[in-house]
C-alpha cells in the first residue's frame, strides 16, 4: 500500500467509520510518519473524525512495535544465530533498561529506525511486558497529539492559500516525500553506527 491509496481509501470509506479506523491503524502501523501526515490533513478536512482518527493512530504504532517487540521475545536464539544481535551485548542492554527504560522507549518512539533497535533489545533481555506497554501507550498518545496538531496548523494556516486543487496535491507530496526520506537518511545513519560491531562478530572465530 503507498501513501496515495492509503488517502484515497481514507477518504472513500469516510462513510464507514470501523473500516476507516481499521484502515488507519494498518497505515500506521506499517506506514508509521507518511500515513500519520495524510491522517492527520483528512482530519483538518473533514474527512475523518478526530477521536478516531487519534485513537486508530495510537493503536496502530503501538501494534508495529508490539511486534517488533515479540520478535526479540520470542526470535531471540534466531537472530543470535543470524548475528542479528549479539550475545555479549544483551547483559548491557539489560542494564541499560533497567535503568533508562523511559528514555529508551520515549526517545525510540520518535526517532525512526531506532524503534527496531530499542524494541527488538527490550524483548530480547525479557523487559516486563505490562511496563513496556504502558511506557509505548504514552509515547503513542504523545505522537498522536503531535501530528494532529501539526496536521490541524497546515491545514488552518497554510493550505487556505493554496485554492488550487493540483498546488495542494503537490505540496503534500513533497511533505510526504521529505518525511520519508528524513526516515531513509537516519535508518542508514543507525545501520552505519552499528556496521562495525556486526563486522567485529563476523571476524571472530567461533
Amino acid at each position: 500500500m503507498t501513501e496515495e491509496v492509503f488517502i484515497q481509501i481514507c477518504e472513500q470509506l469516510s462513510n464507514h467509520v470501523w473500516l476507516q479506523a481499521l484502515l488507519v491503524i494498518v497505515g500506521t502501523c506499517f506506514l508509521e510518519d507518511a500515513a500519520r501526515c495524510g491522517v492527520g490533513l483528512l482530519v483538518a478536512a473533514g474527512h475523518i473524525g478526530w477521536w478516531v482518527a487519534f485513537v486508530s493512530m495510537t493503536l496502530g504504532g503501538m501494534v508495529g512495535d508490539v511486534g517488533l517487540y515479540a520478535i526479540g521475545r520470542y526470535a531471540t536464539l534466531f537472530l543470535i544465530h543470524r548475528r542479528w544481535i549479539d550475545p555479549t551485548r544483551l547483559e548491557s542492554m539489560k542494564t541499560y533498561f533497567e535503568r533508562h527504560a523511559i528514555k529508551a522507549v520515549m526517545i525510540a518512539r520518535f526517532i525512526p529506525g531506532a524503534r527496531t533497535i530499542a524494541y527488538v533489545s527490550a524483548g530480547a533481555i525479557r523487559y516486563p511486558l505490562p511496563r513496556f506497554l504502558f511506557l509505548l501507550l504514552i509515547a503513542a498518545i504523545i505522537q498522536s497529539l503531535i501530528f494532529m496538531k501539526i496536521s490541524a496548523f497546515i491545514a488552518e494556516k497554510i493550505l487556505p492559500y493554496l485554492h488550487n486543487t493540483r498546488l495542494q496535491a503537490a505540496v503534500f507530496g513533497v511533505i510526504v516525500l521529505v518525511l520519508i526520506l528524513a526516515h531513509h537518511t537516519i535508518t542508514r545513519r543507525n545501520k552505519k553506527k552499528g556496521l562495525p560491531a556486526v563486522i567485529r562478530s563476523k571476524e571472530t572465530p567461533e
